[in-house]
């Protein structure tokens, strides 16, 4: 579910990470300064457009913003978001593949 104050936090510490204020991620995305500061207060969930730019600002997932999960395109980061079970099961798989390739 979408925690739209968790969602905010991680926002807040992605942009003072990257050493800027809110008006400046405002400027640079070309959208108002109240919406910043309402995402990053949890006050107002981000648009689904809003995620999509706010992911490319900071470098990160739209995954990372709505969750808090960071995920990515290799294996290991696929196979974490999934349970120890079904994490050893795609393992053999795999090596079965790559055994027969």
């Amino acid at each position: 579910m979408y925690n739209t104050e968790e969602s905010g936090k991680r926002l807040k510490e992605l942009r003072v990470k990257a050493g800027k204020t809110q008006l400046e991620v405002a400027t640079d995305l070309g959208v108002a300064l109240e919406s910043i500061s309402r995402i990053e207060r949890g006050v107002r969930g981000a648009s689904v457009d809003m995620i999509e730019m706010l992911k490319d600002y900071y470098g990160t997932t739209a995954d990372f913003i709505i969750s808090g999960i960071e995920t990515g395109n290799d294996i290991e980061s696929l196979l974490a978001s999934y349970p120890e079970e079904k994490q050893q099961m795609a393992l053999k798989i795999l090596k079965g593949i790559l055994e027969n390739i």
